[in-house]
């Protein structure tokens, strides 16, 4: 776990990266897998819309890939390829059973974005031997209590009878109970019968000891004891030799349960598993893949092995990744000459992980292979960027943005009135207008519709995207605030008095060339502060002698003239500083 925490503590303290664009993300082999085959495994991503070109990051040293280390770059696209791959025949075989960690960094023209760290498992060896000699130590061994977690060591000794090098429990800290310490999961095949073999020395201190040998197929929370020694005196060293029937993949576990002031040590070595006979071996290279434009995963697998002829493949699924607490489940059985698979039955904006295990005529199912995952996209028939109302003139103009389409027919308009004249809220949507669609497009569309048939007053719009098949989605509702003005009106700046700025505001029933200007005393023009086309309606400007460049303008009283069209007003202001 220590090296763990300074993995992500270096990602979060010792490297800055400038802004980027985005990270990769959604790797088929997420963090957790298992299984991943030796040679001519594919790492595969997918790359943010911006990047130009990006880098690959892979080993099984954790803090050189942590730190972007060259030495285990593995991928470099400078200057302008942006790979969703990477090909683990280009690195050379993995080593059994050990776990590799990869990223990805990508690039754009602003900088750069890093992934997280993902690593795997490389397959494991079906047949087990720990020695517990110190260049093996006993990693991946753990202790599992709530008791004795501090009763679990290895020692240079051979107590047991092996080579120096063992596992030990102690007496001490003293307890009453029971305590497990737990080996690496064992990659078995189901339905297969086991050999089993292991060194042991008990060390006995009063009254009886009970020591024993268990399996567990759920990670330690529940049990099955396949020997066990109720000691009365010193036994050993020795050895025991079992049969045992496994229906797959599971953990082997020692244990001592009862009062420690009983024993002094408990010493074993050389635990070793096989199978009586050859079992079947799993498929090889799965691939997942979602799709964008259907709501599925594609399996896709190549074959396995067995001694007894090829009966199927058998599928299993379960939602998150790989390293997640959710359960695999069985979803698909297949037949010999079958190595792909659609799996309809997935929810969108989900991640699923898979794998897949060989059975065989006998009906012995092999260890699972490598497991792979599949994010489903939240497929959105349109993406609607923008949706807007204007209003023009006595009309309402809906604009509108797509960034992507899929089998789109059109956009119905739907318009309901928003408020009634005493200012309560009524109507139902009903159909104003219909625009055709661009069917299937990855590029951007713009679209507008203006709506003629209105009157003063507020209004909701919406549109309803229909696809060819006839399923629809509606947008979000947006409110036009039609208030045509009946009349001219130039009204009076605030504040007036004013130092550096003030607010002309004025309205108009029609629309026209509008000009506004600021004049002094003797009829010259200060500034001009519109002069342009103005829809019908209400509008404001500010004047201010900074933004002007009139710094040097001298207090005193000053007229603004608005012209549009026949009309003309003329209001007085005072400028004081």
């Amino acid at each position: 776990m220590r090296s763990f925490i300074t993995i992500f503590f270096l990602l979060s303290t010792n490297l800055s990266f400038a802004q980027g664009p985005g990270s990769a993300t959604n790797p088929s082999t997420a963090p957790g897998a298992k299984g991943i085959h030796l040679t001519n495994h594919n790492l595969i991503w997918e790359n943010p819309s911006a990047a130009i070109y990006n880098e690959v990051y892979f080993s099984n040293d954790s803090l050189k890939v942590a730190n972007l280390d060259t030495a285990v770059r593995v991928q470099n696209g400078y200057p302008a390829t942006a790979s969703t791959s990477f090909h683990l025949s280009a690195y050379g075989n993995l080593t059994q059973n050990t776990r590799y960690y990869w990223r990805v960094v990508e690039f754009d023209g602003s900088g750069n974005s890093v992934s997280p760290v993902w690593y795997f498992t490389s397959l494991a060896p079906f047949v087990f031997f720990e020695e517990f000699t110190f260049a093996t130590g006993w990693d991946g061994w753990v202790v599992k209590g709530p008791q004795g977690l501090n009763n679990w060591d290895r020692k240079n000794t051979a107590n047991a009878g092996g080579q120096p090098g063992e596992m030990v429990f102690f007496w001490t800290p003293i307890f009453n109970g029971k305590s497990y310490i737990m080996s690496p999961e064992i990659p078995s095949a189901a339905n297969l019968y086991l050999f089993l073999s292991f060194k042991y020395f008990l060390d006995w201190w009063s009254d009886t000891c009970v020591v024993g040998f268990a399996y567990t197929l759920d990670d330690g929370n529940s049990w099955t004891s396949i020997w066990e020694l109720h000691a009365t005196g010193n036994v050993g060293p020795s050895s025991e030799y079992l049969n045992l029937y496994i229906p797959g993949s599971f953990r082997l576990g020692f244990y001592y349960k009862g009062n420690t002031n009983n024993i002094d040590f408990f010493y074993f070595d050389n635990v070793n598993v096989s199978s009586m006979l050859t079992p079947p071996g799993p498929p090889t290279f799965l691939s997942a893949s979602a799709h964008y434009d259907v709501q599925k995963v594609t399996l896709n697998w190549d074959t396995g092995f067995s001694p007894e002829p090829i009966a199927g493949y058998q599928i299993q699924r379960k939602k998150g990744l790989p390293a997640d607490t959710t359960t695999f489940v069985t979803i698909h059985t297949a037949n010999s000459n079958t190595f792909t698979y659609e799996d309809y039955d997935v929810d969108l904006n989900q991640t699923y992980s898979y794998r897949v295990c060989t059975v065989s005529s006998a009906g012995i199912l092999s260890y699972y292979g490598n497991e792979s995952t599949a994010y489903v996209p939240e497929v959105i028939p349109v993406e609607l960027v923008s949706f807007t109302a204007s209003v023009i003139d006595r009309s309402v103009k809906l604009s509108w943005i797509t960034a992507s389409e899929i089998n789109n027919l059109g956009f119905e308009i739907e318009r309901a009135d928003s408020y009634d004249p005493d200012g309560y809220k009524i109507g139902e949507f009903n159909r104003i207008g219909f625009v055709e669609g661009n069917g299937t497009s990855t590029s951007d569309h713009s679209y507008s519709f203006i709506d003629n048939t209105i009157y003063s007053g507020k209004y909701l719009y919406r549109l309803k995207q229909i696809d060819f098949d006839g399923a629809f989605t509606y947008s979000n509702e947006i409110e036009a605030d039609v208030n045509i003005p009946l009349m001219f009106l130039l009204e009076q700046n605030y504040p007036n008095p004013f130092n550096s700025g003030t607010i002309i505001s004025w309205q108009s029933p029609v629309s026209s060339f509008q000009t506004l200007k600021v004049y002094d005393l003797l009829g010259r023009e200060v500034a001009s502060l519109v002069n342009e086309y103005k829809e019908a309606g209400s509008h404001s400007v500010e004047f201010s002698t900074v933004s002007f460049n009139l710094l040097d303008l001298t207090s005193g009283v000053y007229f603004y003239r608005l012209t549009a069209g026949e009309y003309t007003d003329t209001k007085k202001f005072i400028l004081m500083k």
